[in-house]
């Protein structure tokens, strides 16, 4: 499976941060519209989760860097999505950016 790495710094603390991911996690509608069966599972003390559907798997992880965050996303792509790797990579990013403003 191709995987897409995606480090993010946010300027948010990691609780804050981490509250917003799992926010756009579990209720972005685009996500949706890719894959109707995403189901989300999150360790709130560890700050991690992961996100399965039909057509991918996520795992997400939060972790303090001084008074800012580090988001660590990765995702596990079908080989027939491989091809997508930079789109899937640059919306997410894009998304990330939008949400920790």
């Amino acid at each position: 499976m191709p995987k897409v790495n995606i480090d993010y710094n946010s300027p948010l603390n990691a609780d804050d941060t981490f509250a917003k991911v799992k926010d756009l996690l579990n209720n972005d509608e685009s996500l949706r519209k890719i894959d109707s069966t995403i189901q989300c599972e999150f360790n709130d003390g560890q700050r991690t989760g992961i996100a399965k559907g039909s057509k991918f798997k996520a795992e997400m992880a939060v972790a303090d860097s001084g008074s800012s965050s580090q988001v660590t996303i990765i995702v596990d792509l079908p080989l027939m999505l491989g091809a997508f790797k930079g789109q899937v990579k640059s919306t997410i990013e894009r998304k990330l950016s939008k949400i920790l403003a």
